[in-house]
């Protein structure tokens, strides 16, 4: 029997609706209309979707930084060292503040819960569009 993990990806609370994490996932249901699921009682960690779709709108983020012009001491208001914006340079010194902010016990992605990656996304989107004007969606599983 293949292990499938599947993901919450909408729904209401009546009737939540899930997805396979990924084309793993996809492969193992082999084509089959019904699925049966033990259900774990704790609560899932940010799945490998969510850790790649948080690096991809951290790369997507700084891109748009530094096409606009926003280099670092710009948008950090240091007016020391002009330094061009890196995927790591978003997620180490705009997402984490924001999901530390939010989450004070989880100090690394890994610790995150799946509904957390939305709060700070959700967080960090209202910011983004407020003080730079940037729009940036959170890539889903399609690339988009």
């Amino acid at each position: 029997m293949a292990r499938v993990i599947l993901v919450r990806v909408g729904g209401t609370d009546e009737c939540p609706m899930y997805s396979p994490e990924d084309a793993d996932d996809l492969k193992a249901l082999n084509g089959q209309n019904t699925i049966v699921c033990d259900v774990k009682g704790e609560r899932s960690k940010r799945t490998t979707l969510q850790n790649r779709s948080i690096h991809k709108y951290c790369g997507l983020l700084a891109k748009k930084f530094n096409d606009g012009g926003l280099d670092m001491a710009t948008v950090l208001k240091e007016k020391e060292v002009e330094v061009s914006w890196s995927m790591e340079g978003v997620k180490d010194v705009i997402w984490r503040p924001i999901q530390l902010a939010l989450f004070p016990d989880k100090a690394s992605t890994t610790q995150l819960e799946t509904g957390d990656v939305s709060r700070v996304y959700e967080q960090l989107a209202k910011i983004m569009v407020t003080k730079f004007n940037i729009n940036q969606s959170f890539p889903n599983r399609h690339g988009d």
